[in-house]
């Protein structure tokens, strides 16, 4: 097949303990949300290992109301009110270099409700490179994750649903310098997209 002569991907058949343990002790470092009681239409939540955290407030149609970003890296508490905000579906989302987490906010005219469990916590792909070897890494996987390659003239040359491995997505792929000098990675996962674009040398 074309697709075959032009790129080149192996699965690993087994996943490095090393590697899973490296993505474990990151995630360790990263932050946490607590949601606390809604008072009076306001929604309460803190914030732990907030460092370079990205803070955002969307509706259903991802139209967002509120932003804001956290540099600090001790716990902080964050009050949001909504009282103002129409009937509706929102969602409040916490992003950081590594991962996201995304929480499900209700709002009626007389309550607003925060679910305490996100309705979707991703990690986001980690990426070795070693000349045109790729390696791309995910853990805390559920589900299916899609990968596209593509290059900056659009032409694909893999696009495929991967299942995870107890939790872990690990992928190699050999690209080809004959076909591109540069290449476009994006994964997808829950309705969230990540690009990297891998030049090769």
């Amino acid at each position: 097949m074309i697709m075959n002569k032009l790129i080149k991907l192996s699965f690993l058949a087994g996943f490095l303990f090393l590697s899973t343990n490296i993505l474990a002790k990151d995630k360790d470092k990263d932050f946490s949300v607590a949601i606390k009681e809604v008072t009076n239409k306001t929604v309460n939540f803190e914030l732990s290992n907030a460092k370079n955290v990205s803070i955002y407030v969307y509706n259903g149609e991802k139209g967002e109301v509120f932003s804001e970003k956290i540099i600090s890296n001790d716990s902080v508490e964050k009050a949001y009110n909504m009282s103002d905000m129409s009937a509706g579906t929102y969602y409040l989302v916490a992003e950081s270099e590594s991962k996201i987490e995304k929480y499900k906010i209700t709002v009626d005219e007389k309550n607003v409700i925060v679910d305490q469990a996100p309705v979707s916590a991703i990690t986001k792909p980690e990426y070795t490179i070693n000349k045109n070897i790729v390696k791309l890494q995910m853990a805390n996987v559920i589900g299916d994750v899609r990968v596209s390659i593509y290059d900056t003239l659009n032409n694909t040359y893999y696009s495929k649903n991967n299942v995870s491995k107890d939790g872990i997505l690990d992928l190699t792929f050999d690209l080809n310098p004959a076909n591109a000098d540069t290449y476009i990675i994006n994964v997808e996962k829950d309705g969230d997209s990540f690009s990297r674009m891998i030049t090769l040398k």
